[in-house]
């Protein structure tokens, strides 16, 4: 497994660095300050992992996140936040990262939750979750009216895919996949993305082989 990590701050990557260098089966190729200064070695050794520290000061990098998603980049992107910030987790989930840890867990539970990610799963911080979907309370029993189809859809909304994406994947029109979309939040009554994506990840089928 081959990670990068991104941080201003020198004293958060020597620290992550310390911690994955002690296995094995991972292999730390790069810390840098920015996403940016490190795109070229991400793409020419296709990283699997990227961990971010994230915080109001470079929020931005989201933005540089999900334009590499959108052109095809495989890497996995995992957010570290050291200040429980709800709206730049609201931003990554919107963007498609694939995991989103708060600065409270430990060593074990940081490198359980990135060889999670790198097999293919998601991972939030309860916290953030439990809080959003308290606010909006989202009743995962209505997944059953969803069709087959709706349920793909949904799913790949839990993995971050704009409508293009899922236009191609499903070899339907862009205007089709609208109209699947707005099927899904009228039947589970919910208003945006992100609350589909939070949906998709609450009710557990993003993990269902459909996906």
């Amino acid at each position: 497994m081959k990670a990068v990590i991104i941080s201003n701050y020198a004293l958060i990557r020597e620290g992550l660095n310390s911690i994955l260098s002690k296995y094995n089966n991972m292999k730390v190729r790069l810390s840098a300050e920015t996403l940016k200064d490190a795109i070229i070695s991400i793409k020419e050794n296709e990283i699997d992992i990227i961990l971010i520290d994230m915080h109001e000061d470079n929020a931005v990098e989201l933005n540089l996140i999900k334009e590499m998603k959108e052109n095809g980049l495989k890497s996995k992107f995992i957010i570290l936040d050291f200040n429980n910030n709800k709206n730049i987790f609201i931003k990554a989930i919107k963007c498609g990262v694939e995991g989103y840890i708060i600065g409270k867990s430990n060593e074990i539970e940081i490198l359980h939750i990135i060889d999670q990610i790198y097999r293919g799963k998601k991972y939030y911080d309860a916290c953030f979750i439990d809080s959003m979907v308290n606010e909006n309370p989202l009743k995962t029993e209505a997944i059953s009216q969803l069709t087959t189809r709706e349920k793909e859809i949904l799913c790949e909304i839990g993995k971050g895919m704009n409508n293009h994406k899922i236009s191609e994947k499903f070899y339907i029109s862009e205007h089709t996949v609208k109209k699947h979309i707005n099927h899904i939040f009228d039947k589970l009554n919910i208003k945006d993305r992100t609350q589909a994506a939070l949906y998709a990840n609450e009710c557990g089928i993003i993990s269902k082989s459909a996906c």
